[in-house]
């Protein structure tokens, strides 16, 4: 088991080691010629990671960790070579099929490999732990981040966008091969499959106060957290070129790489403090970039993965010790599912806003989202009394 602490790190890094994620707004947009049409891709990836996600999660918690993990890594690969296809022949009916299988692969993935990192920190009875390990192996993650945002400053800067989309194949073939060495936790699981054990995973919200308010706060952040990610390079791209895009995303996550550093120095504050903090810092960032909104705003958007590093490690230990454990994977996949749905809709939306409005309104709007929701979760946890 202890040899799964270094594949963990193997397996973030190359999960995360996507050079053509930044870009990947502009190269779809380049295809279909709209934010609109553009977007409706991730929403397609969101639809399906939505739907994959129940189920997937009943699988993990029923047959093992591993052979999710290396089946979702079997499809990614396949879907990253129908995304290089299609813009090599300019197919466009293959990116939607792209967006589908990438969702289902995602879907099966996540959640299952934090369920595995948490399982194999019991078996080495370190689940008290569990934090340090998973921000440890999140480091791994923003590294692969950073040295995805160099490789493609690289690239792009010699090479044709297109370039980039054939060698987006290699991080899941890379994740492919570490996931075959991954080590199953002893767990006893039983092979059958009803809507009982959904509904008992449901159960845990009934009286579990902390849950309820950390999952719904979790779905609305990070939701808007996701799309702003995603659409960011577009408007980067009103002030400057996609080489220096991508060497801004470097910085952005070697800050991500710090902030998942910095987590154990401050668990002398409470888990709220320590989530509100981050999601407050955030909006910081975002709106004094925003007012800049010149050449250094994408500079200024750097900073923004300290607060996503300190505020994804707390919560994902804070929901982790509440799961219950014969249910780990399948309430996570019903967390995700909720999600899928909500991010889909939501990113149709704003594709749409933007069409119209134009990217500076829309993240302006995203920003003010932002706002709302911490208002309205405020109110929430008054009204919870956690």
């Amino acid at each position: 088991m202890q040899r799964n602490i270094l594949l963990f790190k193997l397996y973030y890094f190359f999960w995360r080691f996507k050079p053509f994620a930044t870009l990947m707004i502009v190269y779809f947009s380049q295809i279909m010629q709209s934010y609109a049409t553009a977007t409706a891709i991730f929403a397609i990836f969101n639809i399906s990671y939505a739907v994959m996600k129940i189920p997937g999660g009943l699988i993990s918690d029923k047959i093992g960790r591993k052979y999710v993990i290396v089946t979702s890594n079997l499809i990614m690969t396949t879907a990253f070579c129908l995304l290089a296809l299609s813009g090599q022949f300019e197919i466009r009916w293959l990116l939607y099929l792209f967006a589908l299988l990438w969702g289902c692969g995602e879907a099966l993935s996540d959640g299952t490999i934090d369920a595995l990192v948490y399982e194999t920190s019991q078996s080495l009875n370190r689940s008290d732990k569990f934090y340090l390990i998973y921000s440890k192996s999140m480091c791994f993650s923003q590294l692969g981040c950073a040295f995805g945002a160099l490789w493609a400053m690289v690239i792009t800067y010699f090479l044709p966008l297109q370039f980039l989309a054939w060698f987006s194949i290699f991080p899941p073939f890379m994740q492919l091969i570490v996931s075959c060495f991954f080590e199953e936790p002893d767990t006893k699981r039983t092979i059958s499959f009803s809507l009982t054990d959904i509904k008992s995973a449901l159960k845990q919200f009934k009286n579990n106060k902390k849950l309820i308010f950390y999952t719904l706060t979790n779905i609305y952040f990070s939701t808007l957290g996701d799309i702003s990610h995603r659409i960011e390079s577009a408007y980067f791209k009103l002030f400057t070129s996609d080489w220096v895009i991508s060497m801004v995303r470097v910085f952005k996550h070697l800050w991500g790489m710090i902030g998942f550093t910095f987590v154990s120095r401050l668990r002398f504050f409470s888990d709220m403090q320590n989530y509100f903090g981050s999601i407050i810092g955030n909006i910081f960032v975002r709106t004094t970039a925003l007012i800049f909104n010149n050449f250094y705003t994408p500079f200024i958007h750097m900073f923004i993965n300290f607060f996503y590093a300190t505020a994804l490690t707390t919560i994902t230990d804070v929901m982790q010790h509440e799961y219950l454990p014969k249910y780990r994977a399948t309430t996570q996949a019903v967390i995700n599912f909720v999600k899928g749905l909500y991010m889909a809709g939501l990113m149709l939306l704003l594709g749409i806003f933007a069409d119209i409005y134009g990217i500076y309104w829309t993240m302006i709007l995203l920003v003010i989202l932002r706002l709302l929701g911490l208002f309205l979760a405020y109110r929430l946890h008054n009204h919870l009394k956690i």
